[in-house]
């Protein structure tokens, strides 16, 4: 049976780069809507404070949400998320459990727990 998965990540950025991050991440959103086993995407601002930004995604299933990280597509989001001042904080929640920035060096690497 498959379980709704998620990644969400949070990070603060300076108030000059938080438009076009903003920008940058409605973009990614909306090019991942459609995709296979994709539920949604969010993008939301300021929840506590100026240039606090959070990312959603939603998936239908954990291999769905590893097809993502492991995909070229991806790394516009990891590339965007290196070039702020601030690391970001990167959360999966799985069926198995919360996870970190280990989930995505693991599907990346092509291996599995």
């Amino acid at each position: 049976m498959a379980t709704t998965v998620r990644m969400t990540v949070e990070w603060r950025v300076p108030p000059g780069q938080a438009r076009p991050i903003t920008l940058a991440l409605h973009s990614l959103s909306s090019d991942l809507r459609g995709a296979p086993g994709c539920l949604g995407c969010a993008v939301v601002t300021d929840l506590t404070g100026p240039g606090a930004i959070r990312y959603t995604e939603d998936w239908a299933s954990e291999d769905d949400l590893r097809a993502r990280v492991g995909s070229a597509a991806f790394l516009r989001l990891a590339t965007l998320l290196e070039a702020t001042a601030h690391a970001p904080r990167i959360q999966f929640a799985l069926a198995s459990g919360t996870r970190g920035l280990e989930f995505v060096e693991e599907v990346r690497r092509g291996s599995r727990p």
